[in-house]
């Protein structure tokens, strides 16, 4: 009977989708110089320093994860950011202004933004990193320091994500 999970398991049968998988999953390069400038200045002004373009996974005993590039565009490692984005969670040994990096990895795609799912506006979210005591402080003066069109052309890049 179809739909029937108490039947026996050697006669059931299931799809499964086909994946496809990238040569660089989570990135594929623009030619856009628009975006090509967003992702020099990305670099520049130093969100590359925790949002880290590219990690490679460890050994594994799969082919298919051991050694990989993957474009993640986080480091991983938990940060102090500050007073504006502190939700007053503590969780593990993370206090409440400390969350692990967020890979940007689609970040063109989604609608929400931040931890909290608290702005739907992706320059809200840059300068909502800058707040006092933020490791990111540093970073959101020089994203403010960019002209109009370079804070363009660094949106354009993280929506090319």
């Amino acid at each position: 009977m179809p739909g029937d999970l108490r039947g026996n398991r050697s006669t059931r049968s299931f799809e499964i989708p086909k994946l496809s998988v990238s040569s660089e999953p989570g990135f594929a390069p623009s030619h856009a110089p628009s975006i090509q400038d967003g992702q020099s200045l990305f670099v520049q002004v130093g969100c590359a320093t925790c949002h880290t373009p590219s990690l490679t996974t460890g050994l594994a005993s799969s082919a298919a994860l051991s050694q990989k590039q993957v474009n993640l565009f986080s480091d991983l490692a938990v940060h102090h950011m500050g007073s504006q984005l502190a939700d007053g969670v503590t969780q593990g040994s993370a206090g409440p202004d400390e969350f692990r990096t967020a890979p940007l990895w689609g970040v063109g795609q989604r609608i929400f933004f931040l931890h909290d799912g608290r702005t739907s506006d992706l320059l809200q979210a840059i300068l909502a990193h800058g707040s006092q005591n933020s490791e990111a402080e540093r970073v959101v003066d020089m994203f403010q320091s960019l002209s109009k069109s370079q804070k363009q052309d660094l949106l354009n890049f993280l929506r090319s994500l």
